[in-house]
C-alpha cells in the first residue's frame, strides 16, 4: 500500500512506526543500551578521572595559592627588614657623624690646650732665661767692679805712692765706681 506521499505505508504496531527504524537498521534495544553504556562510562569517568583530575587540580591551584600568598607575606617582610635596615643605617650614619664632630671638637680643644701649654712654657723658659741673664749680668757687674776696684787699687797706689789700707783704698773705688756709673 502506497500513502499520499507515494512512499509505502508501514502497519502500525502499538502506536510506534517499527517498519522506520527497521527499514534504517536501528534496533531500539541496541540504542537503549548504548544509552545505558555512556551514561556508566560517564559516572565510572567522573568516579574515576575526573573526580581525582579535579582534586588533584584543586589541590594545586590552593598549593599555588599559598605558595603565592607566603611570597607575598615574605615579600612584606623584607621590605619591612629593608626599611629597619635603612632606618638603622641613618642613625649609624648620623651617629658617626656627630662622633666625628665630637672628635674633631676634642682636637681642637687638645690643640688649644697644647699651644696654651706651650706658649705658658716658652714664656717660662723666657723668663727664666731674663731672670738668668739679669743674675749673670749682676754677677758679672760684681766681678768687674771688683777687678776695675783692684785696677784702680793698684794704679791708685803707683800714682799716689802713699799707702793706704785696703779698706780705704776699696771705699775710695766704690766711690768713683758709683760715681761713674751716675755719669752713664
Amino acid at each position: 500500500m502506497k500513502g499520499i506521499s507515494g512512499l509505502p505505508q508501514t502497519p502500525r504496531h502499538g502506536g510506534v512506526q517499527l517498519s522506520i527504524l527497521q527499514q534504517l537498521g536501528i534496533d531500539p534495544k541496541l540504542i537503549l543500551v548504548n544509552i545505558l553504556g555512556f551514561v556508566l562510562l560517564l559516572w565510572i569517568l567522573k568516579k574515576f578521572l575526573y573526580g581525582p583530575i579535579t582534586k588533584m587540580l584543586a589541590d594545586r591551584a590552593e598549593q599555588v595559592r599559598s605558595t603565592y600568598e607566603a611570597a607575598e607575606a615574605e615579600k612584606a617582610s623584607m621590605e619591612q627588614l629593608r626599611t629597619d635596615y635603612e632606618r638603622r643605617l641613618a642613625g649609624i650614619e648620623a651617629e658617626a657623624r656627630q662622633k666625628i664632630q665630637t672628635a674633631i671638637k676634642e682636637a681642637q680643644s687638645v690643640r688649644d690646650e697644647i699651644i696654651a701649654d706651650s706658649r705658658g712654657r716658652a714664656e717660662g723658659i723666657l723668663q727664666r732665661g731674663q731672670e738668668e741673664l739679669l743674675r749673670e749680668r749682676e754677677k758679672t757687674l760684681v766681678a768687674l767692679r771688683q777687678e776695675v776696684a783692684d785696677l784702680v787699687i793698684g794704679a791708685s797706689s803707683r800714682l799716689i805712692e802713699r799707702s793706704l789700707d785696703d779698706a780705704a783704698h776699696r771705699k775710695l773705688v766704690d766711690d768713683f765706681i758709683s760715681s761713674v756709673g751716675k755719669t752713664k
